[in-house]
């Protein structure tokens, strides 16, 4: 019997049974399971109701049209895709049965850091979330997590479900109300909240399959699996940042500070080393040049914070120095250098990273600065050493 007959035959008893119930609340109850579509097997039924999704997403919303920005997305979503359609990974969630999806991706001129997808493999993206990435590996593993909703068929999984939570909820109403319950509206409601807490569970189990399998697709497609890892650890920053709100039952998401930890365990798991300077421009190291009367004058630059100001010196011009001293930093970082690895050495002359000499102020760098050489020393290893420190603040989320 199909659902909306079995619908009309429990609403019209319950008019028969039950007349003070307000004719408001039976159509609302109707149109609940009249518009919830049922999850057909096979592919052809997920790829049409993906194609209607698409038409409507389409009619909502302005794309990005520019191939300088689109062709990247496309060519990465490409190869994630041909991972996605070719080797089977078990899913904790849904189903991981390989399906033949003509996966497209589209990017969506809204500021706001997002994605999503719709069954049959319709992948979208926001211009903000381009803007927010740091990495063509940050950027991967976002396009993975949302190809991987589709190729595990979270979503027909989703709408299974929503058909047995929605049906559950209408016997429960209808029997409140055939058995003369004193508040059928309040009962609904209670239902109702019953249904949309499962719903929100459901929601987080998608959402955990999609980031652990998302990382066997970034490894097979040659990106670097870290990506997703920073990506959502600042995310974490960020929510950390802004006033909290407490969800509770409707969220459909794991709050990103439990994704990430959940992400850090799989990678580490794996073997896989964690290097998140490899990902992301944190930690980046460049160089600042300007002019200083008749000479010229070069900064050092890791991420946000100055390390070091340079002077023309023995011949060479601040530029030139610059980028020595910034090719050692950033060797030193890419390496893994931690806090504890920055030493001043040599009576204050040099500062050390894992006892090599990356920063030798000279005299000309003192007088530039109105100081004295070991005091310059200093300034910079508390610098270099306050950075790593924040480094390991952020990601204590």
């Amino acid at each position: 019997m199909k659902p909306g007959i079995l619908v009309s035959i429990r609403v019209r008893f319950l008019k028969q049974r039950k007349r003070r119930l307000e004719g408001l609340f039976a159509a609302w109850l109707l149109l609940v399971f009249l518009v919830t579509p049922v999850a057909a097997d096979g592919f052809k039924e997920e790829i049409e109701m993906g194609k209607e999704g698409a038409a409507e997403v389409a009619k909502q919303y302005k794309f990005v049209t520019d191939p300088e920005t689109t062709k990247p997305v496309e060519t990465m979503g490409a190869a994630i895709a041909k991972i996605a359609r070719e080797h089977e990974v078990p899913a904790s969630y849904g189903s991981s049965k390989l399906a033949p999806f003509d996966y497209s991706f589209k990017i969506i001129d809204d500021k706001d850091v997002n994605a999503f997808s719709l069954p049959g493999g319709h992948i979208y993206v926001n211009k903000g979330l381009l803007d927010y990435v740091q990495s063509d590996d940050e950027l991967a593993g976002v396009l993975a997590h949302e190809i991987v909703h589709a190729s595990h068929h979270h979503i027909m999984q989703l709408v299974k479900e929503q058909n047995k939570q929605l049906l559950t909820m209408a016997i429960a109403v209808l029997a409140g109300a055939a058995l003369g319950g004193q508040d059928v509206l309040q009962l609904a409601y209670g239902a109702n909240l019953v249904t949309i807490a499962k719903m929100s569970a459901y929601g987080q189990k998608a959402e955990r399959d999609a980031d652990r399998t998302s990382i066997q697709y970034m490894i097979s497609a040659k990106y670097n699996p870290v990506g997703i890892l920073t990506f959502m650890e600042r995310l974490a920053r960020d929510e950390r940042r802004r006033p909290q709100v407490d969800w509770g039952i409707f969220r459909t998401h794991p709050p990103s500070h439990a994704r990430a930890r959940e992400i850090a365990r799989e990678i580490e798991r794996r073997g896989i080393e964690v290097n998140r300077r490899l990902v992301t421009t944190y930690l980046e190291v460049t160089v600042k040049e300007e002019d200083v009367e008749d000479n010229s004058a070069a900064e050092v630059w890791v991420g946000e914070t100055q390390i070091i100001r340079l002077a023309d010196s023995g011949g060479d011009k601040a530029k030139t120095r610059a980028e020595r001293v910034a090719k050692k930093l950033e060797d030193a970082l890419l390496a893994g250098a931690h806090l504890r690895d920055v030493r001043i050495a040599g009576d204050g002359q040099y500062v050390t990273v894992r006892n090599d000499v990356i920063i030798a102020p000279t005299q000309e760098d003192a007088d530039l600065a109105d100081s004295t050489v070991p005091e310059v020393t200093a300034k910079a290893a508390k610098a270099l050493r306050k950075t790593l420190w924040k480094e390991l603040v952020d990601q204590s989320y």
